[in-house]
């Protein structure tokens, strides 16, 4: 048989699972230090209000779409002259800088100066470049992740990828608390030390390039899956942008009700836990693949929840408030475990492994982060012109962000309908895919 005909030839070998999950682990430090945790380091050592850390939250989702739009065309364009192992190593690199530029503009600052004015300027730059940084890298890594790999293997992959990097934020986020009292910028300048080590990780480990997708050559896709696809390419940014309110405003929330900064970091990574566990079942049960009622609940979940986490302050206090914070931060990390576990499995499969699929699929994570923060925005303008009186800036912020996603959500599924009832009419009543029968197992 000719080389060619061997879709795993050790050109087009992929990178061990295990090598993709060590480097996604260590990045995903990152994520937790640098959003997640960001907005509690922004307010407890700048001192920025709600304006401001929306503000920040807004800079991050504008600065990652071109990051996660761009790397695709930008390899192939560079596809001479480097491969994705060391474009990803030099941005492994210059994030390991910048990690530095917040220390080295306080201490150049004068002493006398207050802390929100020593260096808070950094913090921005931070934000704008480590996003696009961060855009960029995660189509890289999900290519690698995917390439060579297809339908039960395909979905091993993905399962552990996801458990791995949102469980790697819920080792970090509990840390972030008691290193701002220990060092208000300890956090930034350990995450730089392990950026070099992920760097290093990659060159030795990974192959110069991803695998070669295989699955159209062996087993082709059930037309459910672009169905349900078209749905989550819309529901996958709204889950963001739920994700991208909730994170500004949680500090200021849990200080509320009076937990100290290394509590509420912990009490805040209660959403982050739930969607760990979600992605846990999911990756062991596999009798969601192909159904409509798994994203409906991800979706009905991720709606109340946010609301119950935004109106409870409002209309609780103390030790009820807090339990219910925490029961609805679970049932809003289940719901966007579940949507987000699904998005990426249905891009991937659909989509091929190509660096340009987990483009698309980060590019709509970027515009979730984007269009979040402005949702907040808008609350904070209208209370503060006086339109409404300031306590009703959080239902109103619930109303606001739960309306736009209602109608994203309504217009994701005419989108799916319609594809169900056109160019997929004779999909649907075809048999449901063996997979989505699997059960438990690989």
């Amino acid at each position: 048989m000719p080389p060619t005909a061997n879709p795993t030839s050790h050109a087009h070998a992929p990178t061990p699972v295990w090598a993709v999950l060590l480097f996604t682990f260590l990045n995903s430090i990152g994520s937790a230090v640098l959003y997640t945790g960001l907005f509690f380091i922004a307010e407890t050592v700048y001192g920025f209000g709600a304006g401001e850390l929306f503000g920040i939250a807004l800079v991050y989702g504008l600065t990652y779409i071109p990051g996660a739009r761009f790397i695709g065309p930008l390899l192939r364009r560079i596809e001479q002259a480097a491969s994705p192992r060391t474009v990803l190593a030099w941005v492994m690199l210059a994030a390991a800088a910048l990690c530095w530029l917040p220390t080295l503009a306080d201490g150049s600052a004068p002493e006398d100066r207050p802390g929100a004015a020593r260096g808070a300027w950094a913090l921005w730059v931070v934000i704008a470049v480590y996003a696009p940084l961060s855009g960029a890298m995660w189509p890289m890594v999900e290519a690698f992740l995917a390439g060579g790999r297809s339908e039960r293997q395909l979905r091993a992959a993905t399962g552990k990828f996801n458990v791995c990097w949102a469980g790697a934020i819920v080792a970090t986020m509990p840390l972030i608390g008691p290193l701002i009292k220990a060092g208000p910028l300890l956090s930034l300048q350990l995450l730089s030390g392990v950026h070099v080590v992920a760097a290093a990780v990659l060159l030795a480990t990974f192959r110069p390039r991803p695998g070669r997708h295989v699955h159209m050559h062996v087993h082709p896709h059930p037309p459910v899956y672009r169905q349900l696809l078209d749905l989550l390419r819309v529901l996958l940014p709204t889950a963001f942008l739920f994700i991208s309110v909730l994170s500004p405003y949680l500090p200021g929330a849990l200080r509320g009700i009076g937990l100290p900064v290394q509590w509420a970091t912990s009490i805040a990574s209660a959403w982050l836990a739930a969607r760990v566990a979600t992605f846990l079942i999911m990756e062991r049960w596999h009798g969601w693949h192909g159904r409509w009622s798994t994203v409906a609940f991800g979706a009905a979940l991720l709606l109340g929840s946010f609301a119950a986490v935004v109106v409870v302050p409002v209309v609780a206090d103390g030790r009820l408030a807090l339990a219910a914070i925490i029961l609805a931060l679970a049932g809003f990390g289940v719901g966007v475990g579940v949507i987000y576990c699904a998005a990426l499995y249905y891009a991937m499969e659909v989509g091929s492994a190509e660096v340009d699929a987990g483009g698309t699929h980060e590019t709509l994570i970027g515009l979730g982060y984007t269009a979040g923060p402005l949702c907040g925005m808008a609350s904070i303008w209208i209370v503060e012109s006086g339109t409404l009186p300031i306590a009703n800036y959080e239902p109103l912020m619930a109303a606001i962000v739960c309306g736009v996603g209602l109608l994203l959500g309504g217009w994701g599924l005419s989108r799916a309908l319609k594809v169900r009832n056109g160019r997929g009419a004779t999909a649907a009543t075809q048999t449901q895919p063996q997979h989505a029968q699997d059960g438990i197992g690989h």
